[in-house]
């Protein structure tokens, strides 16, 4: 890389170039870096890479801007990141008509607009690469333009995020942008330059603040040239930008929100000192090594030239640089500066590459090819040039093919088939952040639980796990829960996926006699889930829920088959699994005697029931386990109280159990152990018409609400923004020159009289 500008062309040369093919070397490395990089980033971006939160809830609050101006995902005002870049995307859903479609499909809708701004901000990375190496020969300059803009297209991290919908794409534009115009403009007065790169700082401020160490570059590259003229104007076009972005607290404040504003404003500040971890590869628990290696095989190449990008400015500081390679130097210090500090203090997230690696790019590219021209011969210089050029492209083309032309859209298929499947009042539980599945599941309830105890105690049965969630400590989810549904489940699908290392839906079965499970607690009593899904159960209160327990509790009686409901004799009734229960006014409720007459039917027969004899009571305990399990501690005469007499000896039955009768009901026991409970004569005497609950109480009533994390409503339009935006446009382009003639008129010294 030289410092030279090239020697200009004779005139006469000049003259005879064919006018036709003066651009044509040039257009075709243009249309071929666009062609490269739209196939890269538009092929397949349907199904791949897998969706993820920051996806899901910023189209969300796109098709909510689109349909009434609101910028929210939920029922609060967003401040984290500015509105540009949603309204932008509102814009694009509103023009494809896509603002009410399903979220699924609007996602892809905005990919394609982020996609399309990763190329251009590709394109013009090509041409800061063509600004940054004017020493160049015209052949070589087209191809190191071309093969910067081969490798940013194809760069692992560049891609993973330029195919999602999410800020990223939006912002790097408009930082390159900035900076284009920034070094286009590097030699005009502050009338140009301040209201110019200035317009361009504020506007990509306000589609994402963390640009700012990219934009602060005209700055760093004055002070590098000590100049201290163009150091008051480069600042002034900064300052400028940052008078634009308070737009952005404006209207906060135009919505009274200026409190939220600034609570978010400052834990966002302690994230990006790190006095706060909350995301990324430097929160607690979590190995920045671990998770560099981890994506190894990802992003190796993104690596590499974030490591030789480092060299890069550790060469070009050791050198009296100037002309293109300052500004190179200036970009890498802010971009490095911006890196380590991120490594060491900061919250580290994956897609802050996206805004490191355009320097990395440029400065390995240009630093290689600066050490290739000091090797004499041109054959080992060209080789050499070639197999380097070959190995990075190969091996990046090689993992766009592996990772972007399959199917790893998991997310989407696992929460179509959910739709399909399973009822829209079911709840699940998910691994990581629920609201990229919410968003996707109107009416579904998504939950995280710790354990699979946990969400078993809820009621929940229905789980997706990823592993990656787990090992890098997103969500409340724990090693436990997914041993725990494995051990116990029954996998229903699986979807690789590389996002997530694989995602996979699992049900764990409904256990009607689990003690701890499905319960949630009512006033006076349980509400037990018995539906799979956590749409439905029965509430049992005084006095069954006394009964319940004066049985053993619900490992004992199971779980009720039915609402309470009066009956024609008067009584109170309740049907459970093990037991139909029935209560006097202001009595206990006791098991009603139906096992006589259940005994009579071929249904009990096939279900392995022990025989009735009717024999003598007091000779029929002779099983020390159930005798225990019916006396309960106490004496005789209350046993009979609560479940009736024996009506027939202990038995063993083929299917291992031993099972004795009372009139209330049967207990049973496997053979050799100790845990007793009732057997199913509530359901076998509902099902046998033995006793018939009316309507009302046969069907399951909607399970109570889990417990959410629901903040009041705020005003969210985000109308006063665009009218302020608009309005500080037209003044963000009259006022610096207006300023600056000011000044000249107030500096002019009035001519002397003669």
């Amino acid at each position: 890389m030289t410092t030279t500008s090239p020697r200009a062309a004779p005139a006469s040369a000049a003259a005879t170039r064919p006018a036709p093919s003066r651009g044509r070397g040039e257009m075709a490395v243009v249309l071929g870096g666009a062609v490269v990089a739209g196939i890269a980033l538009l092929t397949g971006i349907a199904t791949s890479p897998d969706t993820q939160y920051d996806e899901v809830v910023y189209t969300r609050a796109a098709q909510q801007v689109a349909q009434s101006w609101h910028l929210t995902w939920s029922n609060t005002a967003f401040f984290v990141h500015p509105p540009l870049s949603f309204l932008a995307q509102a814009g694009w859903l509103r023009l494809l008509g896509m603002q009410d479609a399903p979220l699924d499909q609007a996602i892809v809708a905005a990919r394609v607009l982020t996609a399309a701004a990763a190329v251009f901000a590709v394109l013009l990375l090509g041409l800061l690469t063509a600004y940054l190496a004017p020493a160049a020969s015209r052949t070589r300059g087209l191809v190191l333009v071309g093969l910067v803009v081969g490798i940013a297209a194809l760069d692992p991290v560049m891609l993973r995020y330029g195919r999602l919908a999410l800020i990223e794409p939006l912002a790097l534009i408009a930082a390159m942008l900035t900076l284009c115009l920034a070094i286009r403009l590097r030699d005009a007065g502050a009338v140009v330059y301040v209201p110019v790169v200035g317009l361009a700082t504020g506007l990509t401020l306000l589609t994402k603040e963390v640009t700012a160490f990219c934009l602060f570059t005209p700055v760093v590259h004055a002070l590098l040239s000590r100049d201290r003229r163009r150091i008051g104007v480069t600042a002034g076009g900064f300052a400028w930008g940052l008078g634009l972005w308070l737009l952005f607290p404006l209207w906060a404040y135009a919505l009274g929100l200026s409190t939220d504003f600034i609570d978010v404003k400052f834990a966002t500040f302690e994230r990006l000192l790190g006095l706060v971890q909350i995301t990324g590869w430097n929160r607690p628990g979590v190995s920045f090594a671990s998770a560099v290696v981890a994506q190894l095989g990802a992003y190796a190449t993104s690596y590499v030239f974030l490591a030789l990008g480092g060299i890069a400015l550790l060469w070009l500081m050791t050198r009296a640089v100037v002309g293109a390679a300052r500004w190179l130097l200036a970009w890498l210090v802010t971009s490095y500066a911006f890196a380590a500090y991120m490594v060491l203090f900061g919250t580290l997230n994956e897609q802050f590459f996206v805004y490191i690696l355009p320097a990395a790019i440029v400065g390995t590219v240009l630093a290689a090819d600066a050490a290739l021209t000091r090797v004499r011969a041109p054959r080992a210089r060209g080789v050499v040039a070639v197999v380097a050029a070959v190995v990075v492209l190969g091996t990046s083309a090689t993992g766009w093919v592996r990772l972007y032309t399959t199917d790893n859209a998991a997310i989407f298929a696992i929460t179509a088939l959910i739709r399909d499947t399973v009822p829209a009042c079911a709840t699940i539980s998910v691994t990581g952040d629920p609201d990229r599945f919410s968003y996707l599941l109107p009416g579904t309830r998504v939950a995280t639980f710790a354990t699979g105890e946990g969400a078993q105690a809820h009621g929940v049965h229905l789980f997706v796990l990823s592993d990656k969630d787990v090992a890098s400590g997103y969500g409340d989810a724990t090693a436990g829960l997914v041993r725990f549904v494995r051990a116990h489940g029954t996998r229903v699908t699986r979807h690789d996926t590389f996002t997530y290392d694989g995602l996979e839906l699992w049900r764990t079965p409904v256990d009607p006699y689990a003690p701890l499970a499905d319960s949630e607690p009512v006033p006076g009593g349980t509400f037990v889930v018995t539906d799979a899904d956590r749409c439905g159960g029965f509430a049992v209160v005084d006095p069954f829920a006394a009964g319940v327990a004066a049985l053993g509790g619900k490992g004992v009686v199971g779980a009720p088959v039915s609402g309470s409901f009066p009956t024609a004799s008067g009584t109170t009734a309740q049907i459970f699994t093990g037991a139909v229960l029935t209560a006097e006014p202001g009595a206990p409720a006791t098991a009603a005697p139906v096992v006589p007459r259940l005994a009579t039917t071929a249904a009990y027969r096939a279900a392995q029931l022990p025989p009735v004899t009717l024999g003598d009571p007091a000779g029929l305990l002779t099983d020390p386990a159930i005798t225990a399990a019916y006396l309960r501690g106490g004496d005789a005469a209350a046993a009979r109280a609560r479940l009736g007499d024996p009506v027939g000896p202990p038995t063993p039955m083929p299917d291992g159990q031993v099972r004795q009768a009372f009139a209330g009901g049967v207990l049973e026991h496997p053979a050799g152990a100790d845990g007793v409970r009732l057997a199913a004569i509530g359901t076998l005497a509902r099902d046998a018409g033995l006793i018939t609950p009316p309507a009302a109480a046969a069907g399951p009533q909607a399970a109570p609400p889990l417990d959410a994390d629901i903040q009041p409503g705020q005003p969210t339009s985000v109308r006063p923004f665009v009218v302020a935006l608009l309005a500080g446009l037209a003044l963000y382009l009259a006022l610096p020159v207006l300023v600056v003639e000011i000044a000249r008129l107030v500096r002019r010294r009035p001519a002397r009289a003669r």
